[in-house]
Formats: C-alpha cells, structure tokens, sequence
C-alpha cells in the first residue's frame, strides 16, 4: 500500500544520504568545519586557474624531478610550459606595505599612494624611453620600503618617464625580510599570496602555473598568464626551493 511506497522512498533516501557521507570520509568529519571562519586565511578569494577541457597532453613531457611533489607534471612540455591559464575573468589584487595598488598606474598616481623614485638613481621623471621600450626604476616609500616599477612607453615615438604607465611591479627579498618582525610595514597580499607562504600554500591559492623555471641550485620561478593570447600579464612567484620561501614576486598588467 501508500504506506510501504513511502517507507521505501525514506529508505531509498536514507541509503543515498548514507552513500553520499561515505564517499566524502563520513558526515561528521564533512560538517564540522562548514561555516567556521579561519583566522589564518588569507582575505584575497583563491585563484582558481583555468585547464583547457581540450588540451592535449605533450608528447615529450617536462624531466623536472622537483615540481612533481607539488604539481601534475604530465601536463607540462619539455620546456615546462602547460595550457593552464588564470583566466579573461581575472583581475588583479596587489596590496604592499598597506596600499592597495591597481596596474596600470601612472608615476603621479603611484606617488600619491607613497611611492616615488629613489634618490640617485638611473632614472628621473625627465628620463626619455624610448618608442616601444620598457625601462625598471626602484621606487621608495616613507617607510624605506622598497618596489621596483617598469614602465612602458606605449608611443611610437620617445617619451619621458613621467607621461609612461607602469605596467610590472616587482617586489624583491630584502623588502621585506629584513623589515623588524614587530613591524608589519613591507608584507604584500598578491590575489592571496603572502611573504610567509610556502610552495604548498602558493599552489592552494593559485592552482598549477601556466610555466615554470628552475635557475640556478634552488630557485624556481612560477609564471601564471592571464591567456594564451598574452603572457606578459599576470604573476610571477619566485621560491627557494631549499628554504621554501618566496624570494620575491612580480605582477602585472598592461591594459
């Protein structure tokens, strides 16, 4: 009758329910952290990046014996490239010593966030770049905090430094490591990385980068590329293998 059909339903319900806890390692273990915040995470959202459904597999893959420990090695090439990309959704998110900087940038806006050329260096405001080039300048804040910029002549003709976007920004060891540890000034969030991560951590918040490098005994770098069409855009991650810790980090963007 109706009351056996529905006593079988709840049964049927009850098993697929029970199927279901078994196959993610049993209720209890799934539930208890659902909704609890973690105070360790990082604020940035994490960065997924993106695996073409249809990529082919290289037919010479990468050799590398390090990154299989920490990545599917069987989608990169010999040279360590893979069709692994962040995606055209994905925007960039820098904060440095506390600002919150957006590429690109012009020297006039990234003054008014603190930074500016440092004393007796290569370059000034005047400095002429040349059609088509790119030029690096190390950039200072209050806090003896330290960024080096490139900016980018877009013309086709010479233009001063001043009148160029800064398209790369590129923060480096000593900016941070040897700030005083009560001090906080120097820390970056790079769309979720931090100074204090560890190449686990770098790979949680970003996925499998779209290349990688190995220079030198230990270091390794990470390229992740916004698309196939340009690799310039993104974010670079540099890590020492030995100490796992990241060396320094670049990000960019040029539209």
């Amino acid at each position: 009758g109706d009351g056996m059909k529905n006593l079988l339903k709840k049964f049927v319900v009850i098993y697929v329910v029970l199927t279901l806890c078994a196959g993610i390692g049993g209720c209890s273990k799934a539930d208890k952290d659902y909704g609890v915040s973690d105070e360790t995470q990082v604020p940035s959202e994490p960065v997924k990046t993106v695996v073409d459904p249809e990529y082919v597999y290289p037919n010479i893959m990468s050799d590398d014996a390090i990154m299989p420990k920490f990545i599917d090695i069987s989608l990169y090439d010999e040279e360590n490239y893979a069709d692994i990309y962040l995606g055209d959704k994905f925007e960039l998110n820098a904060v440095y010593d506390g600002v919150n900087i957006k590429l690109p940038i012009t020297y006039r806006e990234i003054k008014k966030l603190g930074w500016q050329l440092a004393e007796n260096g290569e370059y000034d405001v005047n400095s002429l770049i040349l059609a088509g080039k790119t030029i690096k300048a190390e950039l200072k804040n209050k806090n003896g905090k330290e960024i080096t910029a490139y900016f980018y002549n877009t013309e086709d003709s010479s233009v001063r430094l001043k009148k160029c976007n800064i398209v790369k920004l590129k923060i480096e060891e000593n900016s941070f490591y040897e700030a005083d540890e009560a001090d906080e000034h120097g820390a970056f969030n790079i769309n979720g990385i931090t100074n204090d991560m560890v190449m686990t951590d770098i790979i949680n918040i970003m996925g499998a980068p779209s290349h990688f490098y190995h220079e030198g005994d230990n270091e390794y770098y990470l390229d992740y590329f916004v698309s196939k069409d340009d690799r310039r855009n993104g974010i670079t991650v540099y890590v020492d293998i030995d100490d796992d810790s990241i060396t320094a980090i670049e990000f960019s963007m040029y539209k």
